[in-house]
């Protein structure tokens, strides 16, 4: 049965690489460009098994390495539609990084994607508290609200290295959309935490910041930092009318005096 699913999904990955290429066009949205693995790479294998004859027919494209590696397809398709409208204040071009609030904590659903060989890395992220609020590890709502605990869903830049009273060594994120714009004042950002670790059944949860496990942070730092994009993608099941009078609100609160989502936040989660 495993056998017959497996050969679906790679079936069907198939025909929505060929009938995204059909409509791509020249304005190559879609990470259609070719990548360069290493012949022997398991990227190169995979690929060739979602063809008829074993064979690598051309090129092997960014999007086509990162979904046969893990990476859902709707994820991929949004955030390279989004890296590509975003890609004038992208400074840093050779990773992406895409987070799917849409699965389980206990999940590696982080993806970091070599945009040059098309390798894919995955750990594990959390998400905000006040997007799980039953904490079954699934995200269900998601939010701009200063001290709402809520990830933002969204287009986003990695940026500059700092070190976080509670969890050390971190990474601002500038939100680029309505959805995500208050990240910064809020203090969303990139850091280590002991309260998510690959493996776990159910990571720990956030006040908002997509935190990962301290394995991964200084290979993130050295790769990522100072202008790298970062994808949020998720479902919200949360009325979004509500958040512009209380964003409108907060804004008559000096920002000195908002929650910060990161260092006030528990060092052990929630």
């Amino acid at each position: 049965m495993k056998t017959t699913l497996n050969a679906v999904a790679k079936i069907a990955a198939l025909v929505l690489i060929l009938s995204l290429a059909a409509c791509a066009g020249d304005s190559n949205p879609i990470a259609l460009e070719p990548v360069t693995p290493d012949p022997e790479s398991s990227i190169t294998q995979m690929v060739s098994e979602l063809s008829a004859d074993g064979k690598v027919a051309g090129p092997i494209t960014l999007f086509q390495a990162v979904i046969v590696q893990g990476v859902p397809s709707k994820v991929a398709k949004k955030a390279f539609e989004k890296y590509d409208e975003f890609k004038d204040q992208v400074r840093r071009t050779d990773f992406i990084a895409m987070v799917d609030f849409t699965q389980h904590s206990g999940n590696k659903r982080f993806y970091f994607v070599n945009r040059k060989s098309g390798a894919v890395e995955q750990w594990s992220v959390a998400h905000g508290e006040g997007s799980d609020p039953d904490n079954d590890g699934i995200a269900q709502y998601f939010s701009n609200i200063p001290d709402s605990h809520m990830s933002s869903l969204g287009s986003y830049l990695i940026q500059e290295k700092y070190v976080s009273s509670k969890f050390g060594d971190s990474m601002r994120l500038d939100g680029l959309e309505a959805t995500n714009n208050l990240a910064r004042d809020r203090a969303v950002v990139l850091h280590p935490s002991t309260y998510v670790k690959d493996g776990k059944p159910k990571q720990g949860r956030s006040w908002g910041c997509p935190a990962i496990p301290y394995a991964k942070i200084q290979s993130v730092i050295t790769r990522a930092q100072d202008g790298t994009f970062m994808y949020a993608y998720g479902i919200n099941r949360r009325a979004a009318v509500s958040d512009w009078d209380l964003i409108r609100q907060w804004r008559m609160v000096p920002k000195a005096l908002w929650t910060n989502e990161s260092e006030d936040a528990p060092i052990f989660g929630e």
